[in-house]
């Protein structure tokens, strides 16, 4: 509020010493900066926790609205007014860093250190008097404290403050004030960069193909001769930031590349500088002409940096001298000594200076992780390679010991999963995704730069208000985990009155009971538990959770509303319209929970819906038997003289009535060599199952009918695919299916889908194993791109009937001994020669 700064300012003007107290601090570590500083007077709003445990020989001045109205009348009360004797070098500040590392330090500021980096960022030229800065970050940080107050009101310019951080406010204040320069820290501008990518997605495919073209040339032009045309094309998008914003400033963090790329691309100009708390804080900045993406920009006029401690590479410790490096730790000379050496303050950042002097950072000295084997890792290079695979907000990368020798520490990860990403694509399987995309990543890494294993939590990292993880404290709650091989974690929550009205309503009660009923639990159900990781429901419980649902509430279930679902929460959410909509002479079914020996068949006797069926083209006409034999022939020439495709036992693919088809599952390449491999005139009454999300895209989506596939949609249509399947296979057809699911990392056949049995149990139809041979080493998951000319071969079996395998095993009636058998017959299939 308005009280802050008039405080502050009032404290420097006597000559006395402010010490800010972050918000985001513990009470322990507020009492414990009391403590330190030695402070004699408490200014803290009227709630603030810290007033019940303040020592009794603080003066404790209560800034509640009688005291603002009090500042507005100027005070009551005659001051003999004396002006403070003040020199430069007197300490006019004591800053706490909270930092990413749990001991906090009170870093010494003096009046010239302020003024030194106030008139280094005005000599930049990129504000002029009467231009506007909007504030959104906490003045108790040194970065916005002379950012965004002291440099502004210092050369006569204004300071617009957003009425809060929410999004909405702080587009509001953009729109309505028209600020010359935004500061704020990468997370922010993550945030309007997404914004601003997920509408451009949403436009029209011709529209948005042409934008994309037409701002990279803008974008050379600009780099060339400085001309913005990307601010006119993209007008619309910089009509909600106001009409006069110059400059986005960006400081406190490292600002992501491809972000900066991208706003950059739009029109925008992003200043990204570097700075610490003990150097008050600026140190570099980027010029507003010749400005460098993934840099920090050039040193200040009145500052100089160095590379210290360089390694091969160039990469050493970042350290830096000039009038605006702080006078030491308070009452900490050992601190201090160890910071500023021979007038050299050590920043604990790694970096390098290119050519021209532009400094780019590589990671943080002091997080970098040293293993038992002596090897030095960078956890955010890590993090980076992970995330551009990984379906996460977020990962952090730490060191725990092992338990497979004394002394020895491995890499583990956290990560907190990408929800909107799991949406748009209907996959429920959290882990089971997260784990291929680690696999297939950890793959590409030197051995030393692998994680062990993971961890997946919905919970925040903890961090600084600048955005920083506190990496220390993610440490110290995940170090015993390593040798696992994944763990869901959740923070223990209490429920709330809000969580206690959610689960008594009548959605919550019917939800709560189903849950436990289906999984045995005897422990409280939270809302905010995730039905896969907390509950244990894969995506055929979910079907089983839909009917027993359906049963209880008497009304037919959308498939998204539980498919969507990814906490117990969403889902009462999503039923209780549906209960208000229910008959009121209806009575729930006690035995609504109980499944039935024919509670699949009964499921799949239900035929597919009107929109599927117009897809399933049974009897396809001349056009389509055309295409299919051109396609077939392609593919087939393709494989045969870039690969020197082989086919083995064509001769028992079954030419008449239905079966399933069913393969390993090692390549991109797998439903295509299976299609070049098939007998021609038989391929035409073949079905293929398959993910939705590789054809749910434009064109390809067009092809679904004539390519015969089913799509396959593990969240929200994984019934109607099965349905669909079951519906081909009545009507006298083949489908082709892949049961593992995800393509194998290693090349080895890995265990079967549960839906697999399901369909082949209750079909009751002849399957057929076919074994891919070559697939994996010509084009692997990790792979972006095929390695021509590896040779492939495909192996057809012999014909099976269910009853063959119900011979092996005296429990083949379940649905798992179908997988299992399944699997170990192709398996067999795979060793013959």
């Amino acid at each position: 509020g308005p009280a802050w700064p008039v405080i502050f300012f009032s404290i420097l003007s006597l000559g006395a010493i402010a010490v800010p107290i972050g918000v985001e601090y513990s009470l322990k570590q507020s009492l414990d900066i009391l403590d330190n500083s030695g402070c004699k007077i408490l200014f803290a709003s009227k709630n603030a926790e810290i007033l019940k445990k303040s020592p009794p020989s603080l003066k404790i001045i209560t800034v509640d609205s009688e005291f603002l109205k009090e500042i507005e009348r100027g005070g009551t009360k005659s001051l003999d007014w004396q002006d403070a004797d003040i020199e430069r070098d007197d300490t006019a500040c004591i800053l706490y860093t909270s930092g990413t590392t749990a001991e906090a330090k009170g870093a010494v500021l003096s009046h010239g250190n302020f003024l030194s980096n106030i008139e280094a960022l005005n000599a930049l030229g990129i504000f002029s008097e009467s231009e506007g800065f909007l504030s959104i970050l906490p003045l108790h940080h040194v970065y916005p404290l002379v950012v965004t107050m002291m440099l502004p009101l210092l050369y006569g310019a204004k300071i617009i403050y957003s009425e809060s951080i929410k999004p909405d406010d702080i587009s509001r204040a953009l729109k309505e004030t028209n600020p010359e320069l935004f500061v704020a820290v990468p997370q922010f501008l993550h945030l309007f960069h997404e914004k601003i990518t997920i509408a451009l997605r949403k436009l029209p495919l011709p529209l948005y193909i042409f934008l994309n073209g037409a701002s990279h040339l803008l974008n050379i032009l600009r780099n060339i001769a400085g001309i913005n045309l990307n601010k006119v094309l993209f007008g619309s998008v910089h009509k909600k930031f106001g009409k006069n914003l110059h400059f986005l400033i960006s400081g406190g963090a490292k600002l992501n590349e491809e972000a900066a790329r991208d706003l950059f691309r739009l029109g925008f100009s992003v200043l990204e500088g570097y700075g610490l708390t003990e150097t008050s804080p600026a140190l570099s900045f980027n010029p507003s002409v010749k400005s460098k993406i993934g840099s920090v920009g050039l040193p200040l006029h009145n500052v100089e940096i160095k590379i210290s401690d360089k390694d091969d590479t160039g990469i050493g410790e970042v350290i830096a001298r000039g009038p605006s490096v702080m006078k030491g730790y308070y009452k900490r000379d050992d601190l201090t000594k160890e910071a500023i050496r021979d007038g050299w303050f050590h920043t604990g950042d790694l970096g390098y200076l290119d050519s021209d002097g532009y400094l780019f950072l590589t990671g943080r000295s002091k997080e970098m992780i040293v293993l038992s084997s002596g090897l030095n890792i960078n956890p955010k290079e890590i993090e980076d390679a992970y995330l551009k695979q990984v379906p996460a907000s977020e990962i952090c990368v730490i060191d725990v010991p092992t338990k497979k020798a004394a002394a020895s520490t491995a890499l583990w990860a956290i990560v907190r999963p990408d929800l909107n990403f799991f949406r748009k694509y209907g996959e429920v399987n959290l882990k089971d995704v997260i784990k291929e995309r680690i696999a297939n990543v950890s793959k590409t890494l030197p051995v030393h730069k692998r994680v062990l294993g993971f961890s997946v939590t919905l919970e925040e990292f903890p961090r600084t208000l600048l955005g920083k993880i506190k990496r220390y404290a993610l440490r110290d709650r995940y170090k015993e985990l390593a040798g696992r091989d994944v763990e869901f974690t959740q923070p223990k929550r209490k429920l709330t009155n809000e969580d206690i009205a959610v689960l008594e309503s009548e959605a919550g009660k019917l939800t709560v009971s189903s849950l436990s009923e289906m999984t045995n639990t005897k422990r409280k159900i939270h809302p905010d538990d995730t039905i896969e990781m907390d509950i244990g429901l894969d995506s055929l419980g979910r079907i089983e959770l839909a009917s027993a649902l359906e049963r209880a509430i008497g009304l037919k279930i959308d498939g998204e509303i539980i498919g969507k679902a990814f906490t117990v929460g969403d889902l009462i959410k999503g039923i209780t319209p549906l209960i208000l909509k229910r008959p009121k002479s209806f009575s729930i079914d006690e035995k609504s929970m109980e499944f039935g020996t024919d509670y699949w068949k009964n499921l799949f006797e239900i035929p597919p819906n009107s929109k599927t069926l117009s897809k399933i083209d049974l009897t396809p006409a001349i056009g389509a038997w055309i295409f299919g034999i051109l396609f077939s022939l392609f593919v087939y020439l393709y494989f045969r003289i870039f690969h020197g495709l082989k086919v083995e036992g064509k001769e028992n693919f079954p030419l008449k009535g239905p079966c399933i088809l069913y393969a390993n599952h090692t390549s991109f390449y797998d439903g295509l060599v299976l299609s070049a491999s098939f007998p021609m005139f038989p391929r035409l009454d073949l079905f293929f199952v398959g993910f939705r999300a590789f054809f749910d895209v434009p064109v390809i989506r067009n092809l679904i009918k004539i390519g015969r596939i089913i799509p396959l949609d593990l969240a929200t249509h994984l019934l109607e695919a099965l349905r669909s399947s079951y519906y081909v296979l009545k009507s006298g057809r083949k489908i082709c299916m892949f049961p593992e699911g995800l393509r194998t990392l290693d090349g080895k056949v890995a265990d079967f889908k549960k839906g697999f049995g399901i369909l082949a149990k209750e079909s009751n139809v002849k399957l057929l194993p076919v074994y891919i041979d070559g697939a994996f080493g010509a084009w692997p998951r990790t792979k972006r791109f095929p390695t021509l000319f590896r040779p492939i071969k495909v192996k057809f079996g012999r014909v099976i009937k269910l009853e063959e395998l119900a011979d092996k095993s005296d429990t083949t009636s379940s649905y798992e001994a179908i997988c299992l058998e399944a699997k170990n017959t192709l398996i067999k299939l795979s060793r013959t020669k």
